[in-house]
């Protein structure tokens, strides 16, 4: 009880002396939580990214290589018509395809959980000669409705209508994009036309902005028996991107490294190889949060530490007499260890429970400032073809969302303690070089 009555009061007495300190450690423990807070962001919004690019579960992606000489190679689609009047072609996106056995071959890998195939072609509108309007090219994506798990259709919510099912798979039904379909004037119901065959659009969709996804799906059979390239070639049985979902995130690389065994010519791309293609200030922001985040804690937690210790030290040099007093009077050296590290871990809580609301002064200043960042994808699945009117690669935009998490809180919680304790002792550590004379010296 002596204890802790002596604590109270020297911490009263010396609340100037303990606010600086605990100032200090609240500095540390805001940077601390700002810091890991914006690089979690960041971190958060280049995967929001990746899964906008690649669909929601997608670790991996095969397409094939254009060179490819094993499988067909539709590249191009009919030019505008010699009459002036437009005209419309398809063509594969990518200009190679895969056989469709190849999907199954891919399902027996081991450490495979799911594939899906799908068929992407590019469908492009030429306006009549002489028009001022540019050519527009329109995504349309083949989709097998039997597996629906991945790829970029799992990014799509459904705004009206109904999704594709698996009763869909030998139907003309199609699902569409928010944005074509104000752009065609289409609803639930109409009928557009595709190279000839006539659709009923069933639903429609709203998908991430710049996400490079199909302003059409149709179920992959129908897409197939579509004619494309500048033969009108049929792609009966032929897919050109399979989506692929490991067994677990450890699995990545072994899953490439069997495709790369079963498919030497296949491009496969992962989510890490996404991620490395992905350009733009996300990117940037992502580089200097993976280089700085560390350094960042590290200086934090030893200037925390510095400042604590340095703060302390100057205290017990000031209660020097005090100190020696009281081991003059019969307090034993561990009776005055066990004060100051009290006193310390008084003061770490203090500043820890400061530092907690500083850092959410910094993450909501951090949210209130950062601009919205832009990622471009230089390659990757279904790039190339575009839901408007450009062909250039999608751009995507996210705003930054710093948030904390109880880890983080406990986490800069214990460098407040960690670095109040690392300084309790050193003050301590000193005090017990005190000679018990000097203090009755001072006080004579």
């Amino acid at each position: 009880m002596f204890v802790l009555t002596y604590l109270r009061r020297e911490l009263q007495h010396r609340s100037g002396q303990a606010m600086l300190v605990a100032a200090g450690l609240a500095v540390g423990v805001g940077l601390a939580m700002t810091t890991t807070a914006a690089s979690t962001g960041v971190a958060n919004a280049q995967a929001a990214v990746l899964r906008t690019l690649n669909g929601i579960g997608t670790d991996i992606t095969v397409t094939a290589a254009a060179s490819d000489a094993g499988g067909d190679n539709p590249a191009s689609g009919s030019g505008a018509g010699a009459t002036g009047a437009s005209s419309t072609g398809l063509s594969v996106a990518g200009g190679a395809v895969l056989d469709g056995s190849t999907v199954d071959a891919i399902a027996r890998l081991a450490h495979v959980a799911k594939v899906a195939d799908s068929l992407v072609l590019t469908r492009i509108s030429q306006p009549p000669r002489g028009s001022a309007a540019i050519p527009t090219a329109t995504r349309i994506d083949g989709i097998d409705v039997t597996r629906l798990g991945l790829g970029p259709y799992t990014s799509a919510t459904l705004r009206s209508g109904r999704s594709l099912a698996p009763s869909d798979a030998t139907s003309h039904n199609a699902v569409i994009d928010t944005q074509y379909a104000a752009g065609q004037h289409l609803d639930v119901g109409s009928t557009t036309t595709i190279a000839g065959t006539r659709f009923t659009i069933v639903g429609i969709v709203n998908q991430p902005a710049g996400s490079g996804a199909a302003s059409i799906y149709l179920p992959l059979a129908a897409a197939q028996r579509l004619p494309a390239g500048q033969h009108s070639t049929t792609l009966a049985g032929k897919v050109s991107t399979i989506y692929v979902s490991a067994t677990a995130a450890a699995d990545i690389g072994a899953v490439e490294t069997e495709l790369a065994a079963l498919l030497p010519s296949a491009t496969v791309t992962s989510s890490r190889n996404l991620a490395d293609a992905v350009s733009g200030s996300l990117a940037t922001a992502t580089k200097l949060a993976h280089e700085l985040r560390a350094w960042l804690t590290v200086g934090v937690l030893l200037a925390t530490i510095a400042v604590a210790s340095l703060f302390t030290l100057a205290s017990v040099t000031r209660r020097t007499r005090e100190l020696g007093t009281l081991k003059a009077i019969g307090w034993t050296g561990r009776r005055i260890t066990i004060q100051l590290i009290a006193e310390s871990a008084a003061v770490g809580l203090t500043g820890a429970a400061l530092g907690v609301a500083v850092g959410y002064a910094g993450i909501a200043l951090v949210n209130a400032v950062a601009p919205t960042l832009t990622a471009t994808a230089n390659h990757g699945p279904g790039t190339g073809t575009s839901t408007s009117t450009s062909t250039s690669p999608p751009t995507v935009a996210v705003h930054l969302d710093a948030h904390t998490t109880p880890g983080t809180i406990a986490a800069a919680t214990l460098l407040a303690l960690t670095a109040a304790l690392i300084a309790g002792a050193l003050a301590a550590w000193r005090t017990t070089r005190l000679r018990p004379a000097h203090a009755l010296t001072e006080i004579e």
